[in-house]
């Protein structure tokens, strides 16, 4: 059903506030920001790390910013799967706590995103554009 991580991200209130840590702090290239909603920041070995404003969120979850109390504040885990439509379907059949149906997003992939059973926000993604890696991954000591 799952493929890989297919994305990581922190949900914050202050989108440029994070950015400052991530960029200033640990050196982070930014790649893409979208005003103070997203931003994607580049991350060796990880094929997507975003910032998401909670409200933004809570707009794309369930429809309105003014849900915004409904999302967890910490990081949002997102899994590729082979079939989004069989994977929800899976979930719900075990009883998970799906907050955004199957869907399609403007850019064409295809989402549905759930509460973990520990509260956090667990996204599921059909990507099929998306599911090579692009970087190779190295393991060692950079000065050997």
């Amino acid at each position: 059903m799952l493929r890989h991580i297919a994305g990581l991200a922190e949900i914050v209130e202050d989108v440029n506030e994070a950015l400052a840590f991530y960029r200033d702090v640990l050196g982070l290239t930014v790649e893409k920001q979208d005003g103070d909603d997203y931003a994607m920041l580049s991350v060796p070995g990880v094929l997507h790390f975003g910032i998401w404003n909670r409200g933004h969120a809570a707009e794309s979850v369930f429809g309105g910013r003014e849900h915004a109390d409904r999302i967890p504040l910490g990081f949002t885990l997102e899994f590729e799967a082979d079939d989004i439509q069989d994977a929800a379907q899976c979930i719900a059949d075990a009883g998970g706590d799906i907050a955004q149906g199957p869907r399609e997003e403007p850019w064409g992939q295809k989402t549905f995103r759930m509460l973990s059973p520990g509260g956090g926000l667990l996204g599921f993604a059909e990507t099929p554009w998306a599911r090579n890696i692009s970087q190779q991954l190295e393991i060692g000591d950079k000065d050997q």
